[in-house]
């Protein structure tokens, strides 16, 4: 995992298998980054898989704890199968795919 910052923008990049027993740390460096304040948070998703229910849950969770708060978790870059499984799941509100999020940049429109 790792983090860019820009202001409060932050771009945070998972990779490998997202399951049961690697959610933990995300679930920590996520509500850190929600009680600091940051929006919007991005996720990079790119080189990540979701590999269990845990994940989807840890997605929505931090989401809803992040709009709570006023702040936006956003997923800015999954490959197809993560794409699908949002989609069937109806989690895809959170997947707002961009080009300029993808290569680090943390230009986002507001």
């Amino acid at each position: 995992m790792t983090e860019q910052e820009d202001g409060r923008a932050v771009l945070l990049t998972v990779a490998g298998r997202l399951d049961a027993r690697s959610a933990a740390d995300l679930r920590t460096t996520l509500h850190r980054l929600v009680a600091q304040g940051r929006d919007p948070i991005l996720l990079d998703l790119a080189e990540a898989h979701i590999g269990d229910a845990c994940a989807l849950g840890l997605l929505l969770e931090v989401h809803r704890r992040a709009g709570r708060a006023g702040r936006r978790l956003t997923i800015v870059a999954a490959d197809d199968r993560t794409r699908r499984l949002l989609v069937r799941v109806r989690l895809h509100g959170l997947l707002a795919e961009s080009v300029a999020a993808r290569r680090g940049m943390l230009a986002v429109a507001r």
